[in-house]
């Protein structure tokens, strides 16, 4: 009995020893890019797989296995380099030039502190030009989309406008890849309209034509890239196609045409045509147009499915958009917009890859080139999310599509 006292005695004193190993968080990320380290020493932090931080643990293993020589703290750090100041950075800025090569790794988390890493290669970045703009200095989406670009490996050039094929040639033939953000809207002159209420207004005629130059390019010279929202709504009209001018106005009219019931649809109370992109409204539209969203899904502010498992929202002879998500449906996508691709008008070589549930272009491929996608929601914000991991690793997985076939080059 004394014996049995004593062995229970023991064990209790080993309990809480016990429950912190065997009770251990453990998480594995294979494959993924290291970004940089913040801090130095205790209480440093590693960025890493786009958008995961940790602390990195006092003892922790550090070994490669392309024997590079990062066997501790100091060297990790000095070959990751520093991050920039993207605050700090000019249109025809190129900005990552502080950071080291592309350091792929695995890295092992318990307890959400970095326990081990392991480096497995090394890649130099590519560079990665981001489209003008129509501002004197980098728009926040500018920077957000530098951000996740420096962070998945590559390294970023802030545009500059151009307006001649000869300028076009200067900024885009020195780029491994590109991309383009979203913006304003396009001037409905170039695909053959005129603006109407609650169509196309706030246009930047200098920001189209550098949009149509830049891109033309980048589909001519099949160089990997992603345009975004406006972007892809630019794609479209620089290949020949058309967009809709106000989605929710489009929408209104199918329905009365019998495409949706008014079960299905709920109506947008018609407070008059805005002035400028965004802005309040200039006058009242009289008589007031019927104007509906569908579905329940908002475009113009929100985040919606795209497609479900039994009703597939993302074509089956996709080329690009398909691998990268790797199933033909999306539970969640981020969207605002207003505008969008005619998909009775699409652009000469381009593929719709994806549909929304109320019938909505959600991406264009240009399936001849290596890669060449256009998405209508925002890959950017979502890759940057700190509250959803599984929305940020939605979005960095662009990113890391772009980046990859920018090192194939």
């Amino acid at each position: 009995m004394k014996q049995f006292v004593f062995a229970f005695a023991v064990l209790l004193s080993f309990a809480p020893f016990a429950n912190s190993v065997w009770g251990a968080e453990k998480e594995r990320y294979e494959n993924v890019v290291l970004f940089n380290v913040e801090g130095s020493d205790k209480g440093s932090v590693v960025r890493f797989d786009g958008f995961r931080r940790a602390p990195i643990d006092a003892e922790v293993v550090l070994s490669d296995s392309i024997n590079c020589g990062i066997d501790s703290f100091e060297k990790l750090s000095k070959a990751l380099g520093v991050a920039p100041n993207l605050n700090a950075a000019k249109i025809g800025d190129a900005v990552g030039w502080e950071l080291g090569d592309a350091l792929t790794a695995t890295v092992e988390v318990t307890d959400g502190t970095v326990t081990a890493i392991d480096v497995i290669k090394s890649d130099t970045r590519p560079l990665v030009g981001i489209a003008w703009a129509g501002s004197d200095l980098p728009t926040k989406s500018q920077k957000v989309i530098a951000e996740s670009i420096l962070s998945n490996g590559g390294r970023a050039v802030f545009l500059p406008k151009v307006a001649t094929e000869a300028e076009c040639d200067e900024a885009m033939g020195k780029l491994d890849a590109f991309f383009m953000p979203g913006g304003a809207d396009v001037n409905p002159k170039l695909f053959g309209e005129e603006p109407y209420p609650h169509g196309s207004v706030g246009c930047d005629d200098a920001r189209d034509v550098s949009d149509l130059l830049t891109t033309r390019w980048a589909i001519s010279h099949n160089i990997p890239a992603l345009w975004v929202c406006r972007g892809e709504q630019m794609l479209n009209v620089a290949l020949g196609g058309a967009l809709i001018q106000d989605v929710p106005t489009h929408l209104g009219a199918q329905t009365l045409d019998g495409k949706f019931s008014f079960e299905q649809v709920k109506v947008l109370i018609d407070e008059g045509a805005p002035s400028t992109y965004g802005g309040k409204p200039d006058h009242k539209c009289m008589p007031r147009h019927f104007r509906v969203s569908v579905l329940g899904i908002n475009h113009q502010q929100g985040r919606h499915a795209l497609g479900t498992e039994d009703r597939p929202g993302i074509s089956e002879d996709s080329k690009f958009l398909y691998p990268i998500i790797n199933k033909r449906f999306c539970e969640s996508i981020h969207t605002s917009h207003h505008q969008s691709a005619d998909p009775e008008r699409i652009g000469e070589g381009l593929s719709i890859a994806a549909f929304s549930q109320d019938g909505i272009v959600e991406a264009l491929e240009y399936q001849k080139n290596d890669f060449a996608l256009g998405t209508q929601f925002h890959i950017e914000y979502d890759a940057i999310s700190q509250d959803n991991p599984e929305i940020a690793s939605f979005g960095n997985l662009f990113f890391k599509a772009l980046i990859k076939h920018a090192q194939k080059r």
